[in-house]
């Protein structure tokens, strides 16, 4: 028989869809919502080709543990975004990473 328990908030969050300001804690997530095929980690909180650390990272279904807080920076086209430091154990590096991507 399976026990059942009650989800914390941050569970629930998830389940949800998500919500704003989303404390992402120090764990592992997966990557998710890619449609260009790799997540790109980053120097610093902005789409910017210049501060990649790697533009072939993660791929959609892979873990990363969040290493850090969320900032605020600028995605596409210059759209207010939030990022996040994680680290890709397939990959062994840390960068920020959109937190869109990040489930």
């Amino acid at each position: 028989m399976t026990d059942i328990r009650k989800m914390n908030e941050q569970e629930a969050a998830k389940v949800a869809g998500g919500v704003e300001g989303y404390n992402y804690g120090n764990g592992w997530r997966t990557v998710k919502n890619l449609q260009g095929g790799y997540l790109a980690l980053r120097t610093a909180p902005s789409f910017n080709y210049e501060n990649e650390i790697i533009h072939a990272g993660p791929k959609n279904g892979m873990l990363v543990q969040i290493v850090g807080e969320t900032v605020k920076g600028t995605g596409i086209n210059g759209v207010p975004a939030t990022y996040v430091r994680v680290f890709s154990p397939d990959f062994g590096i840390t960068g920020l990473a959109n937190a869109y991507y990040i489930g």
